[in-house]
């Protein structure tokens, strides 16, 4: 039943998918009005980050940031439903939705890595990480798909879980690297001898069997950190590297890369996620509707009812 529903749900994404991005950014705004003054949805939540990441900010500027979010939040749920939705490669190379900065000299600091834990974060749009062979020039990057890794928590939806695992990465032929978050360790362990390239999800609230540190000043607040992926870093000796996610236009981004440490062994999981914090909170305060605000990010601190 939950394959028969996934394969409903995901065919009218594709027949979704066949109508022009422009149609699916009108239908955003409109979801993106109906969620921000109508459902409010996770209205409170939004007000109560932006409150405390703000606190300089006045009161109209916060509000301009909220409503730019919500906006930002409906184009992001319209290019994961045309992205998952589309088959065509040469259609996504042709949108140009996302483009790398710096490719060059980043392939030139990851050689001779034992590998690369990607530390991404929910700036951008989150969900179309799954074209990243497409978006790169053909050969540019300096690892195949079959070495990639993309860890994810499994939702509490098994249709969903099902659709999202087929949308996410779709363009990466026969990709079988999408490893629940509670796996990825034991799978890690198994193929160690092997070079492989994570892509880990970093600025969520840990999770209650995922180890945690504690950041004393992120955004104005000491902020719990998720360690698994600096961890999992540090246990192999790879790359630490940061993804920024940079919002250039309306279905135009931007994906720039720091090196936070070539060995990730010669840090702690402290350490780097201190560094990553550091980064995120430049991007966050550059471009503020750019993040998700909507994520209960502090709820150790606030009561967000």
């Amino acid at each position: 039943m939950k394959k028969f529903c996934a394969h409903i749900v995901t065919g009218c994404m594709r027949l979704l998918a066949l109508l022009p991005l422009e149609v699916h950014y009108a239908l955003g705004a409109c979801l993106a009005w109906l969620m921000r003054s109508v459902v409010r949805y996770r209205r409170k939540v939004v007000e109560t980050n932006l409150l405390h990441s703000f606190p300089d900010r006045s009161p109209e500027e916060r509000l301009d940031i909220l409503k730019g979010f919500y906006r930002h939040f409906g184009e992001v749920i319209a290019e994961a439903v045309w992205f998952g939705g589309t088959r065509s490669k040469e259609h996504l190379r042709r949108r140009r939705l996302c483009e790398f900065a710096g490719l060059g000299e980043h392939c030139r600091e990851l050689e001779g890595t034992a590998g690369v834990m990607y530390l991404t974060s929910h700036c951008g749009n989150w969900e179309i990480y799954g074209g990243w062979f497409q978006y790169a020039p053909q050969g540019a990057l300096p690892y195949r798909e079959d070495e990639v890794v993309a860890v994810y928590k499994r939702l509490g939806s098994a249709v969903w879980d099902e659709v999202m695992a087929r949308s996410r990465f779709w363009p990466m032929d026969g990709f079988t690297g999408y490893i629940e978050s509670r796996s990825v360790l034991r799978y890690a362990l198994e193929h160690r001898g092997d070079r492989r390239i994570f892509l880990f999800p970093t600025d969520q609230y840990p999770y209650r069997y995922a180890q945690g540190h504690e950041v004393q000043d992120f955004l104005h607040q000491r902020t719990k950190a998720m360690t698994g992926g600096a961890a999992l870093a540090c246990r192999l000796g790879l790359a630490a590297v940061y993804v920024g996610f940079e919002r250039i236009s309306r279905g135009h981004y931007r994906l720039k890369f720091t090196t936070i440490a070539r060995d990730a062994s010669q840090l702690t999981p402290g350490e780097i996620m201190d560094r990553y914090y550091a980064l995120l909170q430049r991007d966050i305060e550059a471009q503020p509707a750019n993040y998700l605000w909507s994520h209960r990010r502090w709820k150790d601190i606030y009561d967000y009812k």
